[in-house]
């Protein structure tokens, strides 16, 4: 019984170790019983582009404030944007770009709110190069 005891006790402490603990900055998910209810912090980026956006769910919409921003990295002549998808769970979504850096090293601040009238429940964000969707990074939230 001992012997038993100690492999759980074990591999309770290892399951903590091991499994990532939950972070609101990775489930931009409304949810108003959280700790921290309706906050979010996303960062997306690739060769030439980032995006940061610290945003809040607030009243069944989301907000992003500063210090959010799209900053355009690269000397390749295309203008970083960030786009956004966000919508309500098996409901309309919508997506969008928002904001434009144009030239390397510029970096634009960003403070959006989703229309009005519009149920919002998830958000995610990501940032893309030049205009259209071809050259984009992975959409996180």
């Amino acid at each position: 019984m001992m012997r038993m005891s100690a492999a759980v006790a074990a591999a309770l402490v290892l399951g903590v170790l091991v499994t990532p603990a939950a972070d609101a900055a990775r489930d931009p998910v409304y949810d108003p019983g959280a700790p921290r209810p309706g906050t979010f912090v996303l960062k997306a980026g690739l060769s030439g582009g980032e995006t940061s956006v610290d945003g809040r769910f607030a009243e069944r919409s989301v907000t992003l404030r500063l210090p959010s921003y799209v900053k355009d990295t690269a000397d390749d002549g295309l203008d970083a944007r960030l786009w956004v998808l966000y919508g309500k769970y098996n409901g309309v979504s919508y997506k969008e770009p928002i904001a434009i850096a144009s030239g390397v090293g510029v970096k634009t601040d960003v403070v959006w709110a989703a229309p009005a009238n519009v149920v919002v429940d998830w958000f995610e964000a990501r940032v893309c190069l030049g205009p259209g969707e071809d050259r984009c990074s992975k959409w996180v939230g």
